[in-house]
């Protein structure tokens, strides 16, 4: 079997490659790091057998970063038949640094050129064949939303065969390099000669330990002679390296736009991540994100709320007032049904969200936020798309802060999800919007709620930031091209979003439903003297003062300990699916009802995320019991945050733009 590996930089279309290739529907973030780990899939292309293997996103193979690892580890120990190096068309400068430390890696590799179209849109065009000829590896067009890549894989099969290129810079020609190179003769190691010098002048550790102590200390020595020859240090003499052999490359067979041209992309910008109204539009799209989702959501709610009414009043008088009846009527249908009503909501937010996230805003949300967020809380705008995440679901809004590179900013991020309004929370909001809130004001109480999570959640960092001790970093952060997203795109991954939703309602809702309903009949079948209503009269005193202390609202309370939609099911338990509307308009005042909603915002994350943290992010919040038995006291807490670092910002082209706070 033919063992390849897709590499390139985020937001090149490796991941759309590697989904036609293979017919697996991986999901594809418009924003860097979204592959975080390696995902393989298998298919047969003229008789061969092949295992593709989609390697995350990265600029380097330096391992200075989790997504950077990943492909190191992948490299070093999985030694694959090929490398496909993805490179956007339009990017070819930057694409290629990462290009030329794999073909220094020693592994064989061709070079997929894609989203030709869009660079052509602004004025590349690239001779595939004369940077073939000059490279010494193929160079093949392709497009990765299309789903013919037999071209593609018929380089790749030929190539597999063949020898790659070496890769020599001018400097490899020292004396004091052939001179250590010598010595290197006696390593054991399936690498060239080559690489493993240029890793030691990178200061890779990694390489460092194979290498030895006596060999290193010998290797300072000439390291220091080639700097003083060069006048400059071994990393950048490597960097510069690079960037001349790719920069010789290009001149003879890329044509680019003038410099004076500015894009679509670049005039959306302007106004976008304007110093002034950027926040401005950013509140504005997340305002309308959630208009949409309830107005859009308001007529498929109703019509499912009439089918599940009438649904749980057939069942009732087919089965009458038996155990069964009662079971399948306010445990079943009340339950699981009261949740499913909102499942429109549901997906028209994963829709818009998925939107945002494929058009290439979420990157530019990042990148606006992080001002606010760094004064406000020591944190830049990467903790950001965490948090946007959690809007969906706190679990892979949690699992997203790996790629964050600061320790310290990785276990404050993933403190701040819980506060995030989930999908989960939203059919809480949508009830009781709509049954206490007049029309007009429902989208902005929901706004308010959402807006409210995020506050909460930098003050929280804010507070805590001392008392997590580390350091800031360079904010870089890749500004991808506006794209339009693709319909079946969009549509493939908002369903994959909220059949979750489907599932979680046919498990978890389910079994919690089942046992409410039990709880809530035994013993004597009276609700108010059950077991449920028992334990919600202990508990009711507790929330009085918040404006909710009826036994109803505390045992939804506590139901969604273990998952914020059961304390809708609660209700749709206790209360029957065809009388919850009602029976909250008849409990509850709209001040008691805002009340109850921000306290299910902020009260415990459900289970699934508490057990994420107590296992799948160790490493991420392990340190979290340290930091509560160290603090320092109250002053600490408050001490003011001075964290400034400059924010250097990728655009769509190969430009940089650096802005200063």
């Amino acid at each position: 079997m033919l063992r390849i590996a897709l590499a390139g930089n985020p937001n090149v279309g490796k991941s759309t490659l590697f989904n036609n290739l293979t017919g697996l529907n991986q999901h594809v973030g418009n924003w860097p790091g979204k592959t975080v780990e390696k995902k393989t899939g298998y298919l047969n292309f003229r008789e061969n057998d092949i295992e593709i293997t989609d390697l995350p996103g990265t600029y380097s193979l330096t391992a200075g970063s989790p997504e950077e690892e990943v492909v190191v580890d992948y490299l070093l120990d999985e030694r694959p038949d090929l490398i496909i190096s993805v490179v956007d068309a339009s990017n070819l400068e930057r694409n290629l640094y990462l290009t030329l430390q794999i073909l220094e890696f020693g592994l064989n590799t061709i070079i997929a050129v894609n989203l030709n179209r869009e660079s052509e849109r602004k004025g590349y065009r690239l001779d595939e064949k004369r940077l073939e000829e000059l490279l010494g590896v193929p160079v093949i067009k392709v497009e990765a939303i299309e789903g013919n890549q037999d071209e593609l894989l018929e380089a790749a099969i030929r190539q597999v065969n063949s020898n790659p290129p070496q890769i020599r810079y001018e400097f490899l020609r020292s004396d004091a390099i052939k001179e250590f190179r010598e010595l290197l003769e006696d390593v054991e190691a399936d690498f060239p000669a080559e690489w493993i010098i240029i890793k030691l002048l990178e200061g890779d550790k990694r390489v460092a330990s194979m290498v030895g102590e006596d060999l290193i200390k010998e290797f300072e020595r000439i390291r220091r002679i080639l700097e003083e020859e060069h006048s400059a240090d071994a990393d950048i003499l490597v960097s510069d390296a690079r960037y001349g052999l790719i920069e010789g490359l290009l001149e003879r067979s890329l044509t680019r736009p003038s410099l004076d041209r500015v894009t679509v992309s670049e005039l959306i910008d302007r106004a976008v991540l304007n110093r002034y109204l950027g926040l401005p539009i950013l509140l504005g799209v997340m305002w309308l994100i959630f208009q949409l989702t309830f107005t859009a959501g308001a007529p498929l709610t109703e019509l499912i709320d009439a089918g599940v009414s009438h649904l749980a009043g057939a069942v009732q008088g087919a089965l009458g007032d038996s155990a069964a009846g009662s079971l399948l009527a306010d445990g079943v249908i009340g339950g699981v049904g009261s949740v499913l009503v909102f499942t429109p909501n549901i997906f028209i937010l994963f829709l818009l969200l998925t939107f945002l996230e494929d058009s290439g805003y979420l990157a530019r949300a990042a990148f606006v936020m992080d001002r606010v967020m760094n004064s406000v809380a020591g944190l830049s705008g990467r903790s950001f798309i965490p948090m946007m995440l959690g809007f969906g679901c706190c679990v892979p809004g949690v699992m997203a802060t790996r790629t964050i590179g600061s320790e310290r900013e990785r276990i404050l991020t993933s403190l701040m999800i819980p506060f995030m309004s989930c999908s989960a929370r939203l059919p809480v909001y949508v009830l009781f919007t709509s049954a206490l809130f007049p029309l007009i004001y429902q989208g902005w109480v929901i706004f308010f709620l959402y807006i409210l999570g995020i506050a909460v959640a930098i003050i929280t960092a804010r507070l805590l930031g001392e008392v997590v001790m580390g350091e800031g970093f360079l904010f870089l952060m890749e500004l991808p091209p506006y794209r339009l997203p693709r319909p079946r795109t969009l549509l493939i991954h908002t369903y994959h979003r909220g059949i979750q939703f489907i599932k979680k309602a046919g498990t978890i809702i389910f079994a919690g439903s089942v046992i409410i309903w039990f709880l809530s009949g035994f013993p004597g079948g009276n609700v108010s003297s059950s077991i449920l209503g028992t334990l919600g009269s202990i508990m009711a005193p507790i929330f009085h003062p918040l404006g909710f202390g009826d036994w109803q609202s505390a045992v939804a309370i506590l139901s969604g300990f273990a998952a914020k939609e059961l304390v809708i099911s609660t209700f749709g338990t206790v209360h029957g699916a065809a009388n919850i509307a009602a029976s909250i308009q008849g409990a509850f005042t709209p001040l008691e009802a805002l009340s109850f909603m921000v306290f299910v915002l902020l009260y415990t994350p459900c289970l699934a995320t508490l057990i994420l943290y107590k296992e799948g992010v160790r490493q991420e919040v392990g340190p979290l019991l340290t930091v509560i038995l160290s603090v320092r006291g109250l002053d600490s807490l408050l001490h003011h945050i001075h964290c400034r670092h400059p924010t250097r910002l990728l655009s769509p082209g190969i430009h940089q733009l650096t802005i200063w706070r």
